[in-house]
């Protein structure tokens, strides 16, 4: 019952993400098409038959070929349709002119919308954020069967998305150039922003009023890397923070991978040095009584931090997924998180920590015993991290996401499964306690059975013997005779 209020609470707080995204243009009629299915196919003819010149239907539905319906094994699929013919529905009622939009995991929880310009690949489809249900039990994995479709074919993804988002009108309109769109659900409302590519740029705004303030935090760190000449990708204006979109671009983890891949470790080696040379150089080193360890509660011998390298803007989100790689040049972006007083150190333990990829091509331990990092710091960078984690999160979607949570779930299925497997046994004991009693009853019928012939037969034998049989045995094969 508690995971339901919960569930019932996290859909009330997003629940509006799935259109306040949209650039609702003015002068232009909207017709919104919620939950649409084969009940609703006459609203569709009656709004398309009555749309006025340059309005826009927008229309929101569960594919029945989607891979949560597979997933769940969903009652209602009947009632739904597939891409293929909800295109065929929309050209029969002279809505020609439209654009598909996916949204992940479903309209109700929206966590990340694809287009046909920016398909998921098996790194971006892991924003598909799914939340649990009490009681709900999925077969497989979305994410990991969303994974499978795309080692065949990224286009198989239009096929098999959950839902469709589709914009649609009588006559041609003008792209709004949006290719993608994501929420960052999984965090506390106070930090909860939107972000969108669109055209040649990516735009992050707070995702409700609470999280205004976190946006302005974020123009104070692009001030700072400005201040500390460390380049940016990142601008902002007035409630708006806005990056230049590197399309064609890799970020330095993939940089650092593809050099490893092509025998220039080297190569690789030295761009990560230099990188870390410019970060030490540039966040400004200081020597303090007071530092982030000691914010966060967390104990430590003082020579179990001797070795580190304390920075004053400790933008600890510098992992190389948030650096593109660009004439020999760090671009960073991305920055929303800073921590005063923070060691240099656990920025590259998070480096590794938070790329797995990264961490199979690259000897981890060799980086930690070149920056002399040692196992007491990464205890503590531990314990860092899971604070800093706790502090921007949402516990109630962490509870409904996370592993932990599964893991309960499961546990408890199991149990119940094993309740049922004991009283199955019970049940089956009895059986053949039963099937036993009846065979002890069917075998002691039967010998009395027996014990009642083999008296008959000698009944039969004496009869055979007796001096009347013999006598009256001519006149039995008389009769016989006759």
């Amino acid at each position: 019952m508690e995971n339901s209020q919960d569930f019932e609470k996290l859909q009330k707080q997003i629940e509006n993400n799935i259109t306040e995204w949209y650039p609702f243009e003015e002068n232009i009629e909207y017709h919104i098409l919620r939950d649409f299915s084969k009940e609703k196919i006459i609203e569709l003819e009656n709004i398309a038959r009555n749309l006025k010149e340059n309005n826009r239907v927008l229309i929101l539905a569960d594919n029945k070929l989607g891979v949560k319906n597979i997933c769940r094994n969903s009652k209602n699929e009947n009632q739904l349709f597939n891409k293929k013919e909800i295109e065929y529905l929309l050209d029969i009622n002279g809505l020609t002119f439209r654009k598909f939009y996916y949204p992940l995991p479903d309209t109700n929880l929206c966590n990340v919308i694809f287009t046909d310009e920016h398909l998921p690949d098996r790194e971006t489809i892991s924003r598909d954020i799914v939340f649990y249900k009490e009681n709900e039990f999925k077969e497989n994995e979305e994410t990991a069967k969303y994974k499978e479709i795309l080692n065949l074919d990224e286009n198989l993804f239009k096929i098999f998305a959950n839902t469709f988002f589709i914009e649609c009108s009588k006559n041609e309109f003008e792209d709004n150039k949006i290719e993608f769109v994501s929420f960052s659900n999984m965090r506390k409302e106070e930090y909860r922003i939107k972000t969108i590519i669109k055209g040649d740029n990516v735009y992050k705004q707070a995702g409700n009023e609470k999280a205004k303030s976190h946006i302005e935090n974020i123009k104070k760190n692009i001030d700072i890397l400005n201040k500390m000449n460390l380049k940016t990708l990142d601008r902002y204006e007035e409630d708006c923070i806005i990056s230049s979109y590197q399309r064609n671009g890799k970020t330095l983890d993939k940089y650092i991978i593809d050099l490893i891949k092509n025998g220039q470790k080297m190569e690789a080696k030295q761009i990560i040095n230099n990188l870390f040379e410019e970060l030490k150089e540039k966040l400004e080193i200081v020597h303090t009584d007071f530092n982030v360890f000691d914010k966060y509660n967390i104990k430590y011998e003082k020579q179990d931090i001797e070795n580190l390298t304390f920075v004053r803007y400790g933008l600890w989100d510098l992992i190389f997924q948030n650096i593109f790689y660009i004439n020999g040049n760090y671009f960073f972006y991305d920055q929303e998180w800073i921590e005063e007083n923070l060691p240099l150190e656990y920025i590259i333990y998070r480096i590794f920590t938070y790329n797995q990829e990264l961490e199979r091509n690259i000897d981890k331990n060799e980086t930690y015993n070149k920056f002399n990092i040692k196992d007491e710091n990464i205890h503590l960078f531990v314990q860092l991290d899971n604070k800093l984690q706790e502090e921007t999160r949402s516990e109630l979607s962490w509870k409904l996401n996370n592993t932990d949570f599964k893991e309960e779930y499961f546990k408890r299925y199991i149990e119940r499964l094993e309740q049922d497997r004991e009283k199955m046994s019970q049940e089956f004991s009895k059986l053949l306690n039963e099937k036993d009693s009846r065979i002890k009853l069917l075998e002691d019928n039967m010998e009395h059975t027996c014990n009642l012939l083999r008296q008959k037969e000698q009944e039969i034998e004496l009869i055979k013997n007796s001096t009347s049989w013999k006598i009256t045995e001519p006149l039995r094969k008389l009769r016989g005779h006759r």
